[in-house]
């Protein structure tokens, strides 16, 4: 039941262990050394580009970018209409409210001219 321990060190440490073994004269540590640098910097960079991804998918949750996947926002929703009376026998709507009143002009020539009426209600 031991434990793995795995120490992470940084480059500059993996550079001075080389110079040292390669004034020591001992290349077999220096091939090692140089490995375990080659391996350390692919961790380094991977790790890099995960940042930089989560970066951008950060930025484009923020911004609301399609490309991201992410969803634009949502549009600004409309007011609700609001009953504003009956005028000429149809139901009229408002989104600020209000009300409508029939016109008296177009009384007096309903009781005149029926037809005139009738014609202009149906364009």
């Amino acid at each position: 039941m031991g434990l793995k321990v795995e120490m992470i060190l940084p480059v500059s440490y993996y550079k001075e262990q080389i110079a040292k073994a390669k004034k020591a004269g001992d290349m077999k540590k220096v091939k090692e050394l140089e490995k375990d640098l080659r391996q350390r910097e692919k961790e380094i960079n991977k790790q890099e580009a995960m940042d930089r991804n989560a970066r951008a998918n950060a930025a484009d949750l923020k911004a609301g970018s399609a490309m991201g996947g992410a969803k634009p926002p949502k549009p600004m929703r409309k007011p609700e209409m609001m009953y504003g009376g009956m005028a000429n026998n149809k139901k009229h709507m408002y989104s600020a409210g209000g009300s409508v009143k029939d016109n008296p002009g177009l009384k007096a020539l309903a009781r005149q001219r029926p037809d005139v009426v009738a014609k202009m209600m149906k364009g």
